[in-house]
């Protein structure tokens, strides 16, 4: 190359176009089509499909959380993995064809299904803090004539893939009175693991830890495994039912520690729906009867309403009932119950 006469000054624009167009961010080349019943089509990047949304990310818009049946025809060249509602598994790039039929291009050849059964789709490639979905609320209360003041926090978060998910739950509740002698603080913490097997099973696993001072438990640490069925699995609802065994240690509040194998029944279910105001609705129940102490049973109950009140923000009702018919502490409550309402934010 000459450099003489002047020639730096014709390949210095040269350099830079080269600069700006290799500084140029990736997410500017978003291609995916999707086209709603309405008839509006957007341009953007398919992220993900759960729980009956499709998340989608556009240049002009931001992130659009879609609700999949108003979606007519997705095209996505990207590659995906597309879980459907009797938990088969597919890999490709997608495409839509006539009467809500979506198409997944394979490396082997092409699959249809009807958009219906499809409950998730994840692009491949993600990041991990990308595919978590959670939520946080907490709730204050305080009663002037009995001087008692409640602080109430509870927090889910959920990893999830169509062939897996993880969840990591918490709650609290620190109560404050006059006398602290009397106080009636409560917490756990559970982490859960959960794998497909074949059309509708699940194998799974969780380890968690609780303190709970009216059922007189200072410290309950436990693991869990337990095979059950997805008897609903679609973009509305959720059911799940399940069996196996749970170990603990526990350490009562005025007593030695003891240990514990204990049986182990679950059932699960949520339903979401996304019309405004958007509702989630989600009830867990454990049934413990103890291997160990024949007679003794625990009954661990969990529901939680949210309504939002506008994007991202919403109003819950959380109710719990702790059951345990032969507490660790002689003059323990066999039951502890309550109704919690807070506000919270969704992620």
């Amino acid at each position: 190359m000459q450099w003489g006469g002047g020639g730096w000054k014709h390949a210095l624009p040269a350099a830079l176009l080269i600069v700006v167009v290799l500084d140029t961010p990736i997410h500017a080349q978003r291609t995916d089509i999707v086209t709603l019943n309405n008839g509006d089509r957007i341009t953007g990047e398919v992220s993900s499909l759960d729980r009956g949304r499709l998340e989608y990310k556009t240049d002009d818009q931001g992130t659009l959380y879609i609700e999949w049946d108003k979606v007519a025809t997705v095209t996505a060249a990207g590659q995906f993995e597309v879980g459907t509602s009797d938990g088969r598994r597919f890999v490709g790039s997608l495409r839509t064809d006539p009467n809500r039929t979506l198409v997944v291009v394979e490396a082997v050849g092409v699959v249809s299904l009807q958009m219906a059964e499809v409950t998730v789709i994840a692009q491949i490639g993600r990041s991990f803090w990308t595919k978590l979905d959670g939520s946080i609320d907490a709730g204050f209360s305080y009663t002037r004539s009995s001087d008692i003041a409640q602080l109430n926090l509870n927090s889910s978060t959920v990893y999830r893939r169509p062939s897996f998910e993880g969840r990591l739950t918490a709650s609290a509740t620190a109560t404050q009175t006059t006398d602290d002698e009397e106080r009636d603080d409560r917490g756990t913490v559970q982490l859960s693991y959960l794998r497909y097997r074949g059309a509708r099973w699940f194998v799974g696993g969780a380890v968690g830890v609780e303190t709970n001072e009216s059922l007189g438990i200072e410290l309950r640490s436990q693991v869990s495994l337990a095979v059950g069925q997805r008897l609903i699995n679609s973009n509305r609802a959720q059911l799940s039912l399940g069996g196996g065994l749970s170990f603990n240690n526990e350490q009562g509040i005025d007593g030695d520690a003891t240990e514990n194998l204990e049986a182990v029944m679950t059932f699960r279910t949520s339903y979401y729906a996304y019309d405004y105001p958007r509702t989630n609705l989600d009830v867990g129940l454990q049934y413990f009867p103890s291997l160990s102490n024949f007679g003794r049973q625990r009954i661990q109950f969990d529901t939680s309403v949210r309504r939002e009140l506008w994007k991202d923000v919403f109003l819950a009702v959380n109710v719990f009932d702790s059951f345990d018919s032969d507490p660790p502490s002689a003059d323990a409550d066999m039951n502890d119950v309550g109704v919690v309402l807070s506000f919270g934010v969704t992620y």
